[in-house]
C-alpha cells in the first residue's frame, strides 16, 4: 500500500511517455482504491516493486539488498513520510511565491528554489553581534525623511543603505508603491551603515546634510544612479543639486549627523533587521526587494 502511494504520482508522469507506466500507473491506483475501501489488493504491485528494487541491489551490494528486502516496510514509510513532507512544503513554497514572490514568506530571505538567482531575497546583512535580546517594532519618527505624500495614512518604515546592491533593486517597487498608493501611503527611509560596506556610513552622513538644506527627496532620487557612491561621487552630486557647498562641506567635516545615523542603525538592529533592505509595514515584515504584489498583500490589509 505504502510503496503504491509513493509510486501513483511518479508512474502517472512518467506514463505521459510511455505505455509500460500508464499500466503501472493503472496498477497503483487500483490497489489504493481497493485499500481505502477495506478490500485486498490483488495487483501485487507492492511485492513487484519491493523484488524490482531488491534484484537492482543484488547487482551492487548484496547486504544492502537484504537489509532492504527485510525491512522495507519500514522504509518505505519513511519514504512515505519524506514524500509528503516534500509535497506539503512543496505546496506551501508555490503558495508564497505566487503571493509574495518568495517561496518562504515576505520575512524571509531564504533559499527559494522558484527564485534561485535570489532577486527576491537578497540583503546585505548586518554585525550579527549586535541583535537585541528582545525585538521592538519601529514606528515613524517625525525627524526622519519621507518619500512621497508627508500627510498619508500609511508609513512604510524603509531600513536601508545606500551603498547597498539590494537596497537600490528595491527602488523600483518603492517607486511603484508611491505611485500605486499616491496619497496614501508614504516611505521613510532610515539609514543603516554596513561596517562592510566601503562608504555606507559616508552616505548616510551626506543624506542627512542634504536633508538639512531641504534637498533630501533630490538626494534620494540620485544617490542610486551614481557609478559608484564615493565621498568625491556625493560632493559632485551636492554641487549639482545647488546646495550651499560650505554648509555641506561643514556638515560632512564634523559629522554632524553622527548621532542620527547611528540612532537609525540601532533602531534596525533593535527592530531584528538582518539586512537591508528591509521593510515594516504596520508590524509585519517584508525583507529583501520583494517585487509589488509582496507589497500590496501586506498594504491592502494595513489600509483597511
Amino acid at each position: 500500500m505504502v510503496l503504491c502511494l509513493i509510486a501513483l504520482p511518479i508512474f502517472a508522469v512518467l506514463g505521459i511517455f510511455s505505455i509500460k507506466y500508464r499500466k503501472l500507473a493503472k496498477d497503483s491506483l487500483n490497489c489504493l482504491f481497493k485499500t481505502v475501501t477495506l478490500r485486498k489488493c490483488e495487483s501485487g504491485l507492492d511485492d513487484r516493486i519491493k523484488a524490482g528494487i531488491t534484484g537492482k541491489l543484488l547487482k551492487y551490494s548484496p547486504k544492502t539488498a537484504g537489509f532492504f528486502y527485510r525491512h522495507y516496510k519500514i522504509i518505505s514509510f519513511l519514504i512515505l513520510a519524506l514524500f509528503i513532507w516534500s509535497a506539503v512544503e512543496g505546496t506551501i513554497g508555490t503558495v508564497n511565491y505566487i503571493k509574495y514572490g518568495n517561496c518562504n514568506g515576505p520575512d524571509s530571505s531564504g533559499f527559494c528554489i522558484l527564485d534561485p538567482t535570489g532577486h527576491y531575497s537578497g540583503v546585505s546583512e548586518v554585525d550579527s553581534f549586535l541583535k537585541p535580546e528582545q525585538t521592538v517594532c519601529p514606528q515613524p519618527e517625525p525627524d526622519d525623511p519621507i518619500l512621497g505624500d508627508e500627510y498619508a495614512k500609511l508609513t512604510i518604515i524603509e531600513f536601508g543603505c545606500y551603498t547597498c546592491p539590494y537596497t537600490k533593486d528595491a527602488e523600483p517597487v518603492v517607486n511603484e508603491i508611491l505611485g500605486e498608493y499616491e496619497g496614501k501611503v508614504n516611505i521613510q527611509f532610515k539609514s543603516v551603515a554596513i561596517p562592510d560596506h566601503l562608504d555606507s556610513y559616508t552616505a548616510a552622513l551626506s543624506a542627512n546634510c542634504f536633508k538639512e538644506q531641504g534637498k533630501y527627496a533630490e538626494f534620494h532620487n540620485s544617490v542610486f544612479n551614481l557609478e559608484k557612491v564615493t565621498p568625491n561621487a556625493l560632493t559632485a552630486l551636492a554641487e549639482k543639486k545647488g546646495l550651499n557647498m560650505t554648509q555641506y562641506d561643514l556638515c560632512m567635516d564634523h559629522e554632524e549627523y553622527k548621532d542620527e545615523v547611528e540612532a537609525d542603525t540601532r533602531a534596525g538592529i533593535n527592530a531584528g533587521i538582518e539586512g537591508t533592505p528591509t521593510f515594516f509595514v504596520g508590524k509585519e515584515k517584508i525583507v529583501g526587494p520583494k517585487p509589488l504584489k509582496t507589497f500590496k498583500t501586506v498594504i491592502d490589509k494595513e489600509l483597511q
